[in-house]
């Protein structure tokens, strides 16, 4: 279901408001990837440390972490919508 909504809000969108953004979009979609795969990583370790859950190591946690952590398709959807529609983006 994602591909074809995130295809039709990217088609749909200016080249020039895109490559005008793109430094921004990169930095957003880059640090907020790592801060997520940490998190999730984080929490991951804490919570099966916690209750006994599973013997995983900082290493597992992080990989699991950079595997499970994804672009939030609500919030690409909605800076594609705010830059088709807002020109002062």
């Amino acid at each position: 279901m994602l591909p074809p909504i995130l295809f039709d809000a990217g088609y749909y969108v200016e080249k020039t408001k895109f490559f005008r953004n793109t430094t921004t979009i990169f930095i957003f979609a880059v640090l907020g990837t790592f801060v997520s795969a940490l998190t999730f990583a984080a929490a991951l370790y804490i919570i099966s440390h916690m209750f006994f859950l599973y013997d995983l190591t900082v290493l597992d946690s992080l990989i699991f972490g950079s595997l499970i952590s994804a672009t939030d398709p609500v919030a690409t959807l909605g800076i594609f919508h705010a830059m088709a529609v807002d020109d002062s983006i």
